[in-house]
């Protein structure tokens, strides 16, 4: 995917408009896919890579660190918001 998306934005330049996506919408038993703007961290990621970051290795570093800071913080948070109630009488 990574790679497909790499060679549509060098086809199609940095301002690429019509960038696809593929949404499952379920229609009487079938599935059909609806096209409309690529939106998503991986476009954001690819479009600000410069150099070794645009390697399909480079966009996967980036996003491990990403989720690692997002885990991070959310079992951070947890326990505080949990004994929350418990301090108000």
């Amino acid at each position: 995917m990574i790679k497909e998306r790499f060679a549509k934005m060098e086809e199609l330049g940095e301002t690429w408009e019509d960038a696809p996506v593929r949404n499952p919408v379920p229609v009487e038993g079938s599935v059909v896919h609806e096209v409309r703007k690529q939106n998503d961290l991986l476009m954001w990621l690819m479009s600000e890579a410069k150099g070794v970051e645009r390697s399909p290795e480079g966009l996967a570093r980036r996003l491990l660190v990403l989720n690692l800071a997002s885990i991070h913080s959310t079992s951070l948070v947890r326990p505080y918001a949990t004994q929350l109630p418990g301090l108000d009488p």
